[in-house]
């Protein structure tokens, strides 16, 4: 009886022994996959917030009309929306790489755990556990890699948006530099005047002056021809140049055009004659009759 009880002691003490060694490992078991599910839980969590940060930075971007820094995140330096948009880019390409790994980790976390699993009935539950872990961290994952395609997209879409802005731009600024030659050229006309100063005969050679009226040839009076070009005049600026020279020292010319010689700062002689220099004072009213000015030489 003695030798039963101590046989039976004995495989007592076995089958407590391997129980411990069964549970222990269990208890790994379970430790190693609760660690998986940890760490895949952290990695999708963490593609999410990175996510969400950049959805928020695009949206920074789209609304940023000068080259200011935005008041959020990265975007708080001095970047223009267009380096703004190339960071994000950027980013999207790096959370595009990392949901890649995700998945990839996600696979081998799977084959892992089916290695410790084995095939018993017990382990087989854990197994199916974990998997529907997975297929919800899948999910999640499906669900980001749509969430990075629509941000592509956007950023694609804000890129032509800017491309059609340049050319706008471009087209604007050709329009704004016609328009601007154009009323400078305008100004300018506006402020030209022409002036001639010769002799009868001179005048008369160069088509400026023609003589009229008189009788049998006598007492023609000189008046400007009916048609001046003013390529046969000096031009000035009437805004600069209120201060002409008269060709000739001492010599004298008469107005012959219809000017206001009230303007002038020295007024003609008693004659009403002109000589040495020829100063105007009020520019817009002497020139206010006619931009063409014909002195001739008495």
């Amino acid at each position: 009886m003695r030798r039963i009880a101590l046989t039976l002691m004995a495989l007592l003490a076995v089958a407590c022994g391997k129980s411990r060694t069964d549970t222990m490992k269990s208890l790994a078991e379970e430790q190693t996959i609760s660690a998986q599910k940890d760490t895949m839980l952290q990695e999708v969590s963490s593609n999410a917030r990175f996510i969400a940060e950049l959805t928020d930075k695009l949206g920074s971007v789209r609304n940023l009309k000068t080259a200011r820094p935005s008041s959020r995140g990265e975007l708080e330096q001095d970047l223009t929306p267009a380096q703004s948009r190339a960071m994000i880019l950027a980013q999207v390409g790096e959370v595009t790489e990392r949901l890649a790994q995700s998945e990839q980790r996600l696979e081998q976390s799977r084959r892992r755990v089916t290695e410790l699993t084995g095939s018993d009935a017990s382990k087989s539950r854990r197994l199916a556990a974990f998997d529907s872990v997975v297929t919800s961290f899948k999910t999640i994952i499906e669900t980001q890699k749509n969430q990075i395609a629509d941000l592509s997209a956007q950023l694609q879409a804000m890129s032509e948006e800017n491309t059609a802005l340049k050319s706008d731009n471009v087209r604007l600024t050709t329009v704004t530099n016609a328009l601007t030659t154009e009323r400078d050229s305008v100004v300018a006309e506006q402020n030209t005047a022409y002036y001639v100063a010769g002799s009868e005969e001179e005048l008369i050679k160069m088509g400026v002056i023609e003589k009229v009226g008189g009788f049998l040839g006598i007492g023609k009076t000189q008046v400007p021809a009916r048609s001046l070009s003013p390529t046969a005049f000096t031009p000035i600026d009437i805004r600069n140049v209120k201060d002409i020279e008269l060709p000739g020292a001492g010599r004298h010319y008469r107005l012959i055009t219809r000017q206001n010689v009230a303007a002038l700062t020295t007024p003609p002689d008693a004659k009403g004659r002109f000589s040495g220099t020829f100063s105007i004072r009020e520019p817009g009213a002497f020139w206010g009759g006619t931009k063409f000015m014909i002195l001739v030489a008495q």
